[in-house]
């Protein structure tokens, strides 16, 4: 880690904002400023509103650690706000953001730099096989994800470029958190999320004991491996500073693994992903701040 002292920097933790994810972001922002706070940070909140973002101005911040999720935080848009008035910011930066925000347009980049697997997109409404899987092609925590199984509601949502509709890969879910330190990339671990419901939702993701966690993944040393290879590619080649969470699922049916999205903003709740698998490396929740504020100096 860079020889930085943390302690010399004023740092505004900014969160919720008017996604539909705003609830996820105040308990992200909420638990990273409390973190800094115990260990003597100059540290302050900004629950952020658009009728408020001048208020970032008014704090003068050195640093604006990036909490928000989905709209404006993930987007590209608070980073091109902190650009403008020269405000160093945490996580990737604008164009990088947007790119990963957009689940179609990755993709395609994806399958063009590096060929990598995704499901298919449904884009016809002739000779489907039902059931298809619908999701907003912009946002996370897995919010507006559906399954359609009648052809009249998806002959109303193909076509449409606010909605991803693919075909279903029945399988095990896994994701792998990358971050940066020292402008070195590394993968911290591959985990297996065990649920109940249809799909892994936002109820799963943030009910403590809806889902269950294997980390180290009940997977093969090789796909294990080659996760986490893949997973630092992906990072590099989009972009990616700070800190990242990528989501596959291998196929039940030939094991093949298949790329599902890149979360540029993961969410660090007491029972989020990224600090468990953090913590699984020997790397504390405050370290993980550390490193994150630090990749963006």
């Amino acid at each position: 880690m860079k020889d930085i002292d943390i302690k010399s920097l004023k740092i505004l933790v900014v969160a919720g904002g008017w996604s539909d994810e705003r609830e996820v972001s105040l308990l992200s922002g909420k638990n990273v400023f409390y973190c800094l706070k115990i260990n003597n940070i100059n540290v302050k909140f900004l629950d952020i509103k658009k009728n408020n973002i001048k208020k970032i101005l008014e704090y003068k911040p050195d640093i604006i650690f990036n909490s928000l999720h989905g709209e404006f935080g993930e987007d590209g848009g608070l980073n091109s706000f902190a650009n403008k008035n020269k405000i160093a910011i945490t996580h990737s930066d604008g164009i990088s953001s947007a790119l990963c925000f957009n689940k179609r347009l990755l993709k395609k980049y994806l399958k063009e730099k590096l060929n990598i697997l995704s499901p298919k997109e449904i884009i016809y409404k002739n000779l489907i096989k039902l059931p298809v899987i619908s999701k907003p092609n912009w946002g996370g925590s897995s919010k507006g994800i559906k399954f359609i199984n009648d052809k009249n509601e998806l002959k109303k949502k193909i076509n449409n470029d606010k909605i991803l509709i693919e075909e279903i890969i029945y399988g095990r879910e896994l994701t792998v958190t990358v971050i940066e330190n020292d402008n070195k990339v590394k993968a911290l671990g591959v985990t297996e999320i065990e649920f109940d419901c249809e799909h892994y939702d936002y109820i799963a993701k943030y009910t403590k004991n809806k889902s269950l966690h294997y980390l180290p993944a009940r997977i093969s040393k090789p796909h294990y491996n080659s996760l986490l290879e893949i997973s630092k590619k992906i990072f590099r080649i989009c972009g990616c500073k700070g800190i990242a969470r990528l989501d596959f699922i291998i196929s039940n049916k030939d094991e093949m693994i298949y790329f599902l999205e890149l979360n540029t903003h993961p969410g660090l709740t007491k029972i989020s992903l990224a600090p468990e698998q953090a913590n699984f490396q020997r790397l504390s929740y405050f370290d993980l701040l550390k490193q994150i504020i630090i990749s963006s100096l």
